[in-house]
């Protein structure tokens, strides 16, 4: 299925990620929806700016998740440039931090379990289990593009440098990689394991 020559699944590896973004969102929505919707902040802004939805303002937690700031508008000398309402919440809002590595080190798992090639080594299978940046950073870049308010002539966004590197890159590759490489492990396990008792 969309595999190059040395078996890298890179189709299954971005539809994979393109679904661990998505779903990552909707958990993100159904988590902490109701909480960002009757905030002050977020009634301020449904006011002020134009086409700042309560799913945008979900879309700026799952990005905070990912440890990138929102990019405010620069109103004076002192004011904050960036913003993160997990780590400014002192609920448990926290919990949003474990959702992205645990949704890609599960699909870089799952998608190196179901490639149509062999995994040969736990190495091979980070290689594989990586491939879901190739989707993720897709997702990362249209919630990039759909997630910014216009406010005043200029811009309320998670700040892009740090989306694409950190949220649409770093992220994906190491716990995408992470979860193929585990799936290499077990796979060679169990190849042994079959060997074993076969002979």
């Amino acid at each position: 299925m969309g595999e190059t020559d040395g078996g890298i699944p890179i189709l299954a590896g971005t539809v994979g990620g393109l679904l661990a973004w998505g779903l990552g969102y909707l958990l993100t929505y159904m988590v902490a929806a109701d909480r960002i919707m009757g905030h002050q902040a977020a009634q301020f802004l449904e006011r002020t700016t134009d086409g700042a939805a309560g799913w945008k303002l979900v879309g700026w937690l799952f990005y905070n998740a990912h440890h990138v700031d929102i990019s405010l508008p620069q109103l004076g000398i002192l004011s904050p440039r960036g913003y993160n309402a997990i780590a400014a919440d002192d609920g448990m809002l926290w919990v949003l931090y474990l959702l992205p590595p645990v949704l890609l080190v599960i699909t870089g798992l799952l998608v190196t379990w179901l490639s149509r090639t062999p995994i040969r080594s736990a190495h091979h299978g980070a290689v594989v289990g990586a491939t879901v940046a190739f989707g993720y950073l897709l997702g990362t870049v249209g919630g990039l593009l759909a997630f910014t308010v216009g406010v005043n002539g200029d811009a309320i966004r998670p700040d892009p440098v740090p989306s694409i590197l950190l949220a649409g890159a770093l992220y994906p590759m190491i716990c995408g990689a992470i979860g193929g490489t585990v799936a290499g492990l077990t796979t060679r396990v169990f190849h042994g394991i079959g060997r074993a008792v076969s002979g």
